[in-house]
């Protein structure tokens, strides 16, 4: 294998992540890209902060939607954010998040985000709620989606004395729509 095709599956490889659950996915100041498989959606969070780099590694797991749920419809978002600035996001209604993107700038000291979000034909989400903040500045990040729910935004604000964001999450019943009788 020629060093630049194996420099290829090497970058490949440490940028992105399809459903690969337990493993942190990126190193400090690397951008990231995780998608769950098929009809996964994202069930679990953890992230580590750094001083040192400012920055987080991050590790995600995917589990089975609920019922079953297979996605009819997925798209990614642009960014949701700007350096230093809050992030406030939902999915479409309806839609969950099965995916990030991120990428992070030494000089701001901060990531910029994107979320896939997927559609499951027939099933609707309810009694929505989010959480206070999950983690303090400098400190581990760690969520798991109760059973039966699923994640459909995030929102998060930067300390630039910290460098480092805290982060809440919204997350749903999602279950299938009764057909009216």
């Amino acid at each position: 294998m020629s060093t630049l095709v194996a420099l290829s599956v090497a970058l490949a490889i440490a940028f992105y992540s399809s459903g690969t659950n337990g493993q942190f996915i990126n190193g400090y100041d690397q951008p990231f890209l995780h998608a769950c498989n098929g009809n996964q959606v994202l069930k679990s969070v953890y992230s580590v902060h750094s001083n040192g780099a400012e920055d987080r590694r991050w590790r995600f797991t995917c589990a089975a939607a609920p019922n079953g749920a297979s996605p009819s419809n997925c798209y990614w978002t642009d960014y949701v954010n700007t350096w230093d600035q809050p992030i406030s996001f939902m999915c479409n209604s309806d839609y969950v998040i099965s995916g990030l993107q991120s990428y992070h700038s030494n000089g701001a000291e901060d990531r910029r985000f994107k979320f896939k979000c997927c559609k499951h034909e027939g099933y609707k989400a309810y009694s929505c709620s989010i959480t206070s903040y999950l983690n303090s500045w400098d400190r581990v990040l760690n969520y798991n989606v109760p059973n039966g729910r699923v994640i459909v935004g995030t929102a998060s604000e930067h300390s630039n004395g910290a460098e480092d964001r805290r982060y809440k999450f919204i997350s749903c019943q999602y279950g299938r729509l009764v057909p009216p009788s």
